[in-house]
C-alpha cells in the first residue's frame, strides 16, 4: 500500500489580479509579501484602479507590478488565473461576462473570506514560530536544569526523562521509555505500594488527589552506599480538570542528609558526654557518702594520740619510755594518715576529668582501685567481698577512667540488689589467647526475665520514681562496646544475678 505521507507536497503557482487598489489592495500584497501558505504560491500579477494615487496602486508600482486604470487590460495578463474584486462596485457582472475562458472572478465578499484566511493563516505561522520556540526553550530548560526531570502516564509509564533522572536510576533513555517507573527504579513487575507494605508513592498521591505531593525517598546505590532524593509530584490536567499527565522531579539530598546527621551525632556524643559525667557525679557522691565515715574512724584515732602525746608533755613525762610510746603513736597516725590520703586520692582520681584516648590498661589494676574506693560501702552495707583476680596482668587497649565507672556502677547495682547484705564475688581471668573476662556477680534478688532484655536500654529501670535514672546499664553498655568487648547478665541458679564482660587483650604482650 503506497504510503502516502511519505509522497512530496506540489507546490502550485496561483496568478491573481486585484480590482480596486486601496486599502485592502495594500493589506493583500503586504500579506503576500510573506510566505503565507507553504504549498501554495500566490502572484499578484496586476492591479487596477482609476485613482492612479491609491495605496494599493502605488504600493504595486513600487513593487514592479502591472497597473492600469481599465479591468479589462487585466485579461491580457498570459497565465491570469483569477481577479478578485474589492471596489463592491457595479462592476462585477461587466467583470465575470468579459473575463477570458479558465479566469476566475472572486467578488469582495469572497475576498474578504480569503483576507480572513490569510489573517488566520498568519496567525497560525506565528503560533507554529511561538510553539517551537517555547518547545526549545522547555527541552534546555528540561536537559539543563539541575534536577532530575520525568513525566509519566496516569498508568506510571515514563514518556520522557532528562539526562539528570537518567543518571540517578542509572539507566539510558532507551531503558525508561514507556517502562514502568517502579520497574525501572526498583525492578519491580507491580506499582511500589504493592510490593511494600507502608511504602509512600508520591505519584500515586498524585493521581488520586489530583495535587502535588512531596517525599524523601532512599535508593541504594551500586556501591552498597544509600541516596537520598527529595521526590516532588505535579499534576498536568486538561481541560476538564482530569489529570493526564504527572511530572516528578528528584533532587538529591545525600550531602545535606549526612551532614544533618553528622550534626545530630556530635549533639549526641556531646549530650552523652554530659550524661556520663553526670553519671560519675552519681557515683562519686555514693563514694564520699561511704568514705566520710571511712576518713572519720582514723580521724577520731588521731585526736586521741595527739591528746595523749599533749598531755604527756604538759606533765613533762618525757623520759625515754615515753619518747618509745612517742614513736609508736606517730607510726599509729602514720599509717591513719597514709589511709584518709589514699581514700581522698582514689575520689580524686575518680572525679577528675581525663582525656579519653585509649592507652594500655591493665584490667586488675582497675578493679584493684575501684574496690579500694568501695571497700568502706561494702561494709556498711554488711557485703562479703570475694576476690579472684588473675595472677597475670590483663592488659587491654582501653581508658581508665571509662572502666572504672563500667565497673563502680556494676558494684553500686550489686549493692543495691542486696539491702540486707550478701556477698559480693569479682573475678577477673584470661578467657582465651585474645579475651580477658570480667565477672561481677551477687546473691542478690536477681533480675525478673521480663526485665532481662530491656536492662540495658536507656533510661529502663525498675526503681522507683526519683531513684534511679535507668542510665547506669546502658552507660556500662556503651563502655563495654566502645572497648571492642561484650557484656551478658544472667541469674545464677543459687540466686542473684551474673554480669560477665570481654575485653580484647593487647596482642603484642
Amino acid at each position: 500500500m503506497e504510503n502516502i505521507s511519505q509522497k512530496p507536497h506540489e507546490v502550485l503557482d496561483f496568478n491573481i489580479a486585484i480590482v480596486g487598489g486601496g486599502r485592502a489592495c495594500r493589506f493583500f500584497l503586504e500579506l503576500l509579501k510573506r510566505e503565507s501558505f507553504p504549498y501554495l504560491h500566490i502572484h499578484i500579477v496586476g492591479v487596477c484602479d482609476i485613482n492612479p494615487m491609491a495605496e494599493g496602486i502605488t504600493m504595486a508600482k513600487a513593487m514592479g507590478i502591472y497597473t492600469t486604470n481599465d479591468f479589462k487590460n487585466l485579461f491580457k495578463i498570459v497565465n491570469l488565473d483569477a481577479v478578485i474584486e474589492l471596489t463592491n462596485s457595479k462592476t462585477l457582472p461587466e467583470l465575470i461576462a468579459s473575463r477570458p475562458k479558465g479566469v476566475g472572478v472572486i467578488e469582495h465578499n469572497v475576498g474578504r473570506l480569503l483576507r480572513h484566511l490569510f489573517e488566520t493563516s498568519q496567525r497560525l505561522a506565528s503560533a507554529r514560530e511561538e510553539v517551537l520556540v517555547e518547545k526549545t526553550s522547555t527541552d534546555i530548560l528540561f536537559q539543563q536544569i539541575n534536577l532530575g526531570v520525568v513525566v509519566l502516564n496516569v498508568d506510571f509509564t515514563i514518556i520522557d526523562a532528562n539526562e539528570m533522572y537518567l543518571k540517578a536510576v542509572r539507566k539510558t533513555k532507551d531503558e525508561v521509555i514507556g517502562r514502568y517507573c517502579y520497574n525501572v527504579v526498583k525492578g519491580f513487575y507491580a506499582p511500589c505500594h504493592a510490593q511494600e507494605e507502608g511504602f509512600d508513592c508520591p505519584l500515586e498521591r498524585t493521581v488520586k488527589t489530583g495535587k502535588s505531593y512531596h517525599i524523601i525517598h532512599e535508593h541504594p546505590l551500586a556501591n552498597g552506599e544509600t541516596a537520598y532524593f527529595n521526590i516532588a509530584t505535579y499534576p498536568v490536567k486538561d481541560s476538564q480538570g482530569r489529570v493526564i499527565r504527572i511530572v516528578e522531579l528528584w533532587r538529591e539530598i545525600t550531602s545535606q542528609i549526612k551532614d544533618r546527621w553528622r550534626h545530630k551525632v556530635r549533639q549526641i556524643e556531646a549530650d552523652m558526654k554530659k550524661v556520663v559525667q553526670e553519671d560519675r557525679l552519681v557515683s562519686l557522691g555514693k563514694l564520699v557518702a561511704s568514705s566520710v565515715h571511712e576518713i572519720n574512724n582514723p580521724i577520731q584515732g588521731l585526736l586521741t594520740f595527739s591528746h595523749i602525746m599533749a598531755d604527756m608533755v604538759r606533765d613533762g613525762e618525757t623520759g625515754p619510755e615515753d619518747m618509745e610510746r612517742f614513736k609508736e603513736f606517730l607510726s599509729h597516725m602514720t599509717r591513719e594518715l597514709e589511709r584518709c590520703g589514699n581514700i581522698v586520692s582514689g575520689l580524686l582520681t575518680f572525679s577528675r576529668e581525663a582525656p579519653q584516648a585509649f592507652v594500655q590498661v591493665d584490667v586488675n589494676e582497675v578493679l584493684r582501685s575501684v574496690l579500694a574506693l568501695t571497700g568502706h560501702k561494702l561494709e556498711l552495707t554488711q557485703i562479703t567481698l570475694e576476690k579472684r583476680l588473675s595472677n597475670n596482668p590483663l592488659v587491654v587497649q582501653g581508658n581508665n577512667n571509662q572502666l572504672q565507672q563500667c565497673f563502680l556502677n556494676l558494684i553500686f547495682n550489686a549493692i543495691e540488689a542486696m539491702p540486707q547484705g550478701g556477698r559480693l564475688m569479682i573475678v577477673s581471668r584470661k578467657e582465651t589467647d585474645d579475651l580477658a573476662c570480667v565477672e561481677i556477680n551477687d546473691n542478690g534478688c536477681g533480675i525478673s526475665q521480663e526485665n532481662m532484655e530491656h536492662i540495658f536500654d536507656p533510661f529502663f529501670t525498675t526503681k522507683e520514681a526519683g531513684h534511679g535514672t535507668g542510665l547506669g546499664l546502658s552507660i556500662v553498655y556503651g563502655i563495654v562496646k566502645d572497648h571492642g568487648g561484650t557484656i551478658k547478665a544472667t541469674n545464677q541458679a543459687a540466686g542473684g544475678s551474673s554480669f560477665k564482660m570481654t575485653f580484647p587483650l593487647v596482642s603484642d604482650l
